[in-house]
């Protein structure tokens, strides 16, 4: 993680905890994090300098609720939906399932030395809610369930409380579950808002994917399928749905998105699903994805994901989820 990215995030975390009255600057440097060359680390260096940062802020308020006291899941003020999704983590990884109606949010925060502090995925989670609230314009949207892979509090019934929903804990994996119908209405038009190749990695970026607009979700079929000939073209794909390319172009900015954007999406999605689950030789999965040799679709995992294919594809097998 850059300098100016983790000290941004760092300023966040630090805004977010003194607009709740939390008066926490010595426990920052305590932890590392004093806006010094000391945040100048890589994501996963920062993810432990986080973790102490909670463990601390625990120690210090005697209070293991303050992850969620200090996020409690009302709608964003003055921070923004794309901000409030940089305070969560450096290296927040999510996964999506979709299943009857429903969908699942799955969250894992790695560390390297450091255990994660469950408290640390309370904010995580009050913060995704909050922000699918405010994307939706609804304050009482809840999830179905929420599903811990931590031991379970004396203190549990203040998470039912805040998420107004069952909160189940020692289950395997960290997993916030929603209806479809919460989620489409929290994405507008069928998707969030582009916000640059950073918010791929982001759980709303991924939630968009899974919940494409209707005319978008027929065209990244068809991209899909035309893939393994090579890179689609704008002619084949308006001929394919009997149309101008004129009305392709419309309909797709009417949907807030473009054609070489769309290629871009389809690409990055089927290059993430199939490098975790391990599916295709590397080689083999970049001319599959349309590319004209492996060193473009080098260059294209690191532009969409900060990882080379390789590093990716065994990220997945060391921290796979549901």
């Amino acid at each position: 993680m850059s300098y100016s990215s983790a000290l941004h995030l760092v300023r966040g975390v630090k805004s977010r905890l003194l607009h709740s009255g939390v008066q926490a600057e010595q426990l920052f440097a305590q932890a590392g994090l004093d806006e010094g060359d000391g945040i100048a680390c890589d994501a996963l260096t920062l993810s432990d300098k986080l973790s102490h940062l909670w463990d601390l802020l625990v120690e210090h308020s005697g209070d293991p609720l303050i992850g969620l006291k200090v996020s409690t899941p009302h709608r964003l003020g003055w921070l923004g939906v794309m901000g409030h999704i940089m305070l969560v983590s450096p290296t927040l990884q999510s996964t999506i399932e979709r299943c009857h109606g429903r969908t699942r949010v799955g969250i894992l925060l790695p560390g390297l030395r450091r255990a994660v502090p469950r408290q640390r995925y309370d904010f995580v989670w009050c913060v995704l809610l909050r922000t699918l609230r405010c994307a939706s314009g609804r304050d009482d949207a809840v999830p179905v369930v929420v599903e811990y892979s931590f031991p379970e509090p004396a203190n549990a019934a203040y998470y039912e409380q805040t998420f107004g929903c069952p909160v189940h804990f020692d289950r395997p994996h960290n997993v916030m579950e929603f209806s479809d119908s919460d989620l489409v209405a929290a994405l507008p038009n069928g998707g969030m808002p582009q916000a640059g190749d950073a918010a791929g990695a982001s759980v709303l970026a991924r939630l968009a994917e899974a919940h494409p607009p209707a005319f978008t979700a027929r065209v990244q079929e068809i991209l899909a399928s035309l893939l393994a000939k090579g890179p689609p073209h704008r002619e084949t794909v308006a001929g394919l749905l009997a149309m101008s390319e004129r009305t392709l172009q419309r309909r797709l900015a009417e949907e807030g998105t473009s054609f070489s954007a769309l290629v871009d999406d389809t690409r990055r999605a089927l290059a993430r699903q199939s490098l975790e689950a391990g599916e295709l030789s590397l080689k083999m999965l970049s001319f599959q994805l349309g590319f004209s040799e492996p060193s473009a679709f080098y260059r294209a995992c690191k532009r969409w994901f900060g990882m080379t294919p390789s590093d990716l594809a065994n990220h997945g097998e060391r921290h796979g989820m549901v």
